[in-house]
């Protein structure tokens, strides 16, 4: 008899061991796996004396999701803890659990659950009992919220364990189609038992789900729209654009093909990239597909050049009137980089100078300037430098223009470099580093492009240099002649 007493006890305390984290499914039901999580209660915040429960989390805004411990006499929720690990979401542990306590005979638990916008719907919750809680739970639910029923659901009464063993309840409601999009879904559970009349004992609940498939998943994807600026810019990153539509995509496709460097994401819709050449509006269709159909939109992409903003503009019309030699630096006539100290020199040596003259041309000009005034650099000039501190910062793809000529005597070469500290000059890269002015009137526009010289992006100490040569450089009359110089560049 003591051996067999022993055996019992032993055959006890395994099944007890045995049993993960003293819980137990109850019934095991299959959800679909496109279901998602609707609302949730994990019960882990409450405490004291309960009456309305709000879900911890839910994916329809603004509903009426509750529980509710409806009817009259002595019974009441309040929370409990621990709670029960069975059911968990999201990785959580086991925090708190709610409680409906006795009398329960006269009072009913009410899950409010509306499921607008899903169907095939699966509700689940872990439960068990104190030792003198009402021994069996009924389910019913109701699709007007008012009146219940049993009708086609699989589970409709069930005998909780006592505490702290927990079982898993699942109600399948995947094939009652009324359930399907009901903002007035109702689960009611009431209690039953020779005890759920009773001063003392509770039932217990924790984790409650309620999971659904998203009506979107079975439609066509609708209203498919993107947000497309006016133009792109050659050779600078866009702003991802994220497509606008409703339903569950599961490709995209666009034709024709984008601007070079430019792509669909075929996954998310998302177009990005760098577009790398200039491109009209040409109309793209983009199509957004399910298994159940498709929705396209057209939108019209542009590629057009970076706008030129005009950083520094000497028209020369301010000048000290023809004759005056001029000795300090002249400062540009307008400039996006304040304090303005863009600045031309004529540094050297020797009895060349600086004067303003009568100038006929408009080559060049901006902001609708007419002809005035014009610099000269007076011979010789073979000892003196034209020094042009033209600072680009905050700018990029510098480009200098320039209207020219010269007098009969005047230097007949003109040669360019450039210096990106201020003190050495070079060449390097400048495709246009000498030119042959005509004689005035005929004038020219010189164009140096630093587009391709980053250094010169962006610099503060950024110097252009005119020197001059040829037989009349060295001579005691004639001079070069400039009007309108510019310099343009994009921003950064």
């Amino acid at each position: 008899m003591k051996k067999t007493t022993v055996l019992f006890g032993i055959l006890f305390l395994m099944l007890v061991s045995c049993t993960k984290d003293r819980e137990i499914p109850y019934n095991i039901v299959t959800i679909d796996p496109n279901s998602v999580l609707i609302h949730y209660w994990n019960f882990n915040t409450l405490s004291g004396t309960l009456t309305t429960i709000s879900p911890d989390l839910t994916k329809i805004p603004n509903s009426n999701a509750a529980i509710t411990y409806d009817g009259t006499g002595a019974g009441y929720m309040d929370a409990f803890s621990p709670g029960y690990d069975l059911n968990t979401q999201n990785n959580e542990i086991a925090g708190g659990g709610i409680k409906a306590r006795n009398p329960s005979d006269t009072r009913n638990l009410l899950f409010s659950l509306p499921t607008t916008g899903y169907k095939t719907i699966v509700v689940q919750f872990a439960t068990a009992k104190s030792s003198s809680g009402a021994t069996t739970q009924s389910y019913s639910y109701t699709l007007d919220g008012t009146n219940y029923t049993t009708s086609g659901l699989s589970t409709s009464v069930f005998n909780p364990t006592v505490d702290p063993v927990a079982s898993i309840v699942s109600l399948d409601f995947s094939s009652i189609t009324g359930v399907d999009n009901n903002p007035n879904f109702k689960i009611k559970i009431s209690f039953s038992g020779t005890t759920v009349s009773g001063t003392s004992g509770n039932n217990r609940f924790d984790n409650l789900t309620v999971k659904g498939v998203p009506l979107s998943l079975t439609a066509p994807p609708a209203n498919l729209s993107y947000t497309v600026p006016a133009s792109f810019t050659i050779n600078t990153q866009i702003i991802d654009l994220n497509p606008s539509v409703s339903g569950n995509i599961t490709n995209y496709s666009v034709s024709p093909s984008l601007p070079s460097g430019l792509i669909l994401d075929t996954t998310t819709g998302i177009i990005s990239g760098t577009p790398t050449s200039l491109s009209a509006a040409i109309n793209y269709t983009i199509t957004a597909t399910n298994p159940y159909g498709s929705a396209n939109v057209t939108v019209a992409i542009t590629v057009a050049a970076a706008p030129l903003y005009l950083i520094h503009y000497w028209n020369f019309n301010s000048l000290p009137i023809t004759g005056t030699t001029i000795t300090a630096p002249v400062l540009a006539d307008s400039s996006l980089i304040t304090p303005i100290t863009a600045n031309i020199t004529y540094e050297g040596t020797g009895a060349g100078y600086v004067d303003s003259y009568t100038s006929p041309t408009t080559l060049n000009a901006q902001n609708a300037d007419v002809s005035s005034l014009g610099i000269r650099f007076r011979n010789p000039s073979d000892t003196r430098n034209v020094i042009i501190a033209a600072p680009t910062t905050g700018y990029k793809n510098v480009v200098m223009k320039f209207a020219t000529a010269r007098s009969s005597a005047g230097a007949s070469i003109q040669n360019y470099s450039y210096s990106l500290d201020g003190v050495n000059f070079i060449t390097t890269g400048l495709t246009t580093n000498t030119f042959n002015p005509n004689i005035d009137p005929a004038y020219d526009i010189v164009t140096l492009d630093f587009s391709s010289i980053s250094g010169a992006n962006n610099n503060p100490n950024f110097v252009v240099k005119i020197n001059f040569g040829g037989i009349e450089a060295s001579g005691t009359t004639g001079n070069n002649r400039i009007d309108n110089l510019t310099f343009q560049a994009n921003q950064l």
